[in-house]
Order: C-alpha cells, then structure tokens, then sequence
C-alpha cells in the first residue's frame, strides 16, 4: 500500500476504503502534501476493483480545519493555487460513493468539499463554518451551486457569506447532512451503518450514483468550480485579503 504522512489509508475486509485526515496536532489543517495525497488517495480507491465504498473521517478532535493558513506563506502557494480545485474536479468524478464521518469541527474546505459526498454523517457535537469573507475570500468548492441546492438560498448566504456558524442538527434539518449521532456512540453507529452499505453490490452503487449524479449535472459542477476558482485567485492578491492574511499570524505570534 501507498505510505502517506498527512493521511491514514486503509482498506478492510469489507471493501471499504478508510482515509483519515491525519494532522490532529494541527486540527487536520489541510497542506499542499495532504492535497496531493487526497488527490493520489482518492485516484487510487476508485480504481481498485476490491473497494465498494470511499470514507473520509479526522483523527482527533477535528474533521478538518480546512486550508493550513501556512500554504499562503509557502514559496510555491502562487504555483500550487490550483490545488483545491484540483481536489474538487477528482471529487466530481468519483464514481464509487463517497461518505463523510464528520467526528468534529468542520471548517472551510472540510465544510465546501461535502457537497460530493453521498452521506454525511456528523457527530452532534460537530459544527460546519465557512468563514470566507472573514479572510477576504468567496464560496469554493462548487459552494455557490450545490449550498443553494442542498439548504435554501438564505441558509447558504448566512454562511458562504456571512460567516455563520451551523451546528450538525441545524445542517440535518435542512438536508446537508444524512444522519446525526450522539458523540459518544457516532463511531460504533457510523460503523455499523458503513459495514450495512459494504454489504450491497457494487455495481448497483456504482451504476445508481451515476443515474443521480449524471454527466451534464458533472459538467455544470466543473464550471462552477472553474468559475469560483478564478474569482479566488482574483481575492487572493486583494488588498482585503492580504490585511486578513497579517491579522492572522499575528494572532499566531502571540499565542
């Protein structure tokens, strides 16, 4: 098997494939090597005959804290902007379902990157936050496409845009998420629900999910993506976001 440093991958005897944001020391923060190793996880697990289902989960408190804000700093953050869309365009095409075990805080990317998974499944202690403009920055992800669709415009704009933060119960009510669980109990009972799923054919799920996720609504995700990440890059060098990129690390020096 692949060796990943950011990320734990394993396949059991059921045809599940595992893949665990592994950074728990730093809140699961995405970096430039874990969004290669996602990218390379991903590839990976869809191609593999054996797997019948691809599931994400964090180790430790988080689910992820989204982007590492140290990318921005990196000499190569300039070369790699095109990482994340990079992640969200293999996202797109994944042909085999795609869960979520969201155990904890969920933020930025961690949050956007949900509209392709087929369930998500979230602790009730887990919350979603986007908080975008808090850093001069937009909707990523397909964010502005698939928000709207999945909870209502207004529910959307409170968060894409106005940096509210959603409990699980909240996104559950409106339909972003599948299933809530106690905290206590939400790795036994997501087990056991995943271990259920492995159990059905492959390629019924296969075949099924591409019935809903059809190839024009995939292509109207991949411009969307395209169209957001071309705003991003414009935000990126404004003058907003590089204010919030000093406030940042100064409250990082401090602490």
């Amino acid at each position: 098997m692949k060796d990943f440093s950011t990320l734990q991958v394993e396949n059991d005897h059921d045809g599940v494939c595992w893949i665990k944001f592994n950074r728990p020391q730093k809140y699961n923060a995405v970096s430039f090597r874990m969004y290669d190793e996602l990218y390379l996880a991903l590839e990976l697990a869809d191609g593999d005959p054996q797997t019948k289902l691809i599931v994400f989960t964090g180790n430790g408190r988080y689910f992820t804290s989204g982007n590492d804000q140290n990318n921005i700093t990196d000499p190569e953050s300039m070369d790699r902007r095109n990482a994340f869309r990079k992640l969200v365009d293999i996202l797109i095409e994944i042909k085999k379902p795609l869960i979520a075990l969201v155990n904890g805080p969920a933020v930025g990317m961690g949050v956007t990157m949900l509209v392709h998974f087929d369930l998500v499944f979230a602790s009730d202690t887990a919350t979603f936050s986007t908080p975008f403009t808090n850093l001069g920055l937009c909707a990523e992800g397909t964010s502005s496409y698939m928000f709207p669709r999945i909870m209502g415009y207004s529910k959307a704009a409170e968060m894409l845009m106005f940096n509210r933060k959603f409990s699980a119960q909240e996104l559950l009510d409106c339909g972003f998420v599948s299933r809530v669980f106690p905290h206590s109990l939400f790795e036994a009972q997501s087990k056991a629900l995943i271990k259920e799923y492995a159990q059905l054919g492959s390629r019924a799920l296969v075949e099924g999910k591409a019935l809903i996720r059809y190839k024009e609504f995939r292509e109207t995700l991949h411009r969307v993506n395209e169209r957001e990440s071309r705003v991003l890059d414009d935000l990126y060098t404004s003058p907003e976001a590089m204010e919030a990129v000093m406030k940042f690390f100064s409250r990082k020096s401090k602490l």
